[in-house]
């Protein structure tokens, strides 16, 4: 099997702290100059678009079957008598989440998908190393982690999730050390991971033990190159951005300035609670 998985109710909770990864790396002042201004891709990565993939087939294979089986799923959702129960149960869990607020519709989205299909390797379904299936086969109730990922990245736009918001992500796991597939998904500047690990959206900057590989929408790919520097430098923004979020929220109250000493301390205690993260592992 190329790529790995396992069910979300096999990884406990143990939590890691953003705040103090950023404060325990060394200090590397050329590196937050050379990066200050850089457009990180994907998970802390230096992406480009590319062609011609190793994953470019599989991808374009499954979204080939997804639009043969789309008469079965409008089928379904107009009630069809004949429609199988796996697929009406995915229909419906659709229904009851559209007009619902983003986050909403992704926690409800991912935990409810990661409680429909049992994690089992393409070997055992299908009799191949490596297969990436539809929705129609996944929802028969077995799959490994691409086939969670891509019922997930159909789920979303038929939600109404625009195809620019959503990437399909081939990932090392380096602390497992295998690859691993997930969906992440842009609300508001904001990137989350959608993972048959763990049931809560994660924003990318909580688990950067992924390291993207492939990431793909309907129209595009991308590849991706992880470095220490850029990662450093990933860091860097999002540390900035964060506190940049704290001064402003801190603006809107209507509460009297602040001592010097009091402000650091607040600022500093806002940005421990905001950096505090569960990681799945």
């Amino acid at each position: 099997m190329i790529l790995g998985g396992g069910s979300a109710q096999a990884f406990p909770n143990v939590g890691v702290n953003l705040k103090s990864a950023i404060e325990s790396r060394a200090a590397e002042p050329e590196i937050k100059k050379e990066t200050q201004s850089f457009k990180f891709g994907l998970l802390g990565s230096f992406e480009f678009k590319t062609v011609k993939h190793r994953f470019e087939a599989d991808w374009k294979g499954v979204l080939s079957r997804i639009v043969d089986e789309s008469g079965a799923y409008e089928s379904c959702t107009s009630g069809a008598a004949d429609c199988p129960p796996h697929m009406r149960r995915w229909r419906e869990l659709l229904e009851e989440l559209k007009g619902l607020p983003p986050q909403v519709q992704l926690a409800r989205l991912n935990k409810s998908i990661n409680r429909m299909v049992s994690y089992v390797d393409d070997d055992k379904i299908f009799g191949q190393v490596d297969y990436w299936a539809s929705p129609g086969e996944v929802l028969r109730g077995k799959g490994d982690c691409e086939d969670y990922a891509t019922i997930k990245f159909w789920s979303l736009l038929e939600l109404g999730f625009r195809n620019d918001q959503l990437r399909l992500a081939v990932v090392r796991d380096t602390r497992r050390r295998l690859m691993h597939a997930v969906v992440t998904v842009e609300i508001e500047e904001r990137t989350y991971v959608l993972d048959s690990l763990f049931d809560h959206p994660v924003e990318q900057q909580h688990i950067l033990k992924y390291e993207p590989i492939f990431s793909a929408n309907l129209n595009s790919q991308w590849g991706h190159i992880v470095t220490r520097k850029i990662r450093v430098g990933f860091l860097d923004q999002i540390e900035e951005r964060t506190r940049a979020r704290v001064i402003k929220a801190s603006v809107r109250k209507s509460v009297p300035p602040l001592k010097k000493s009091t402000r650091v301390k607040y600022e500093r205690q806002s940005l421990n609670q905001n950096s505090n993260f569960v990681d799945w592992t």
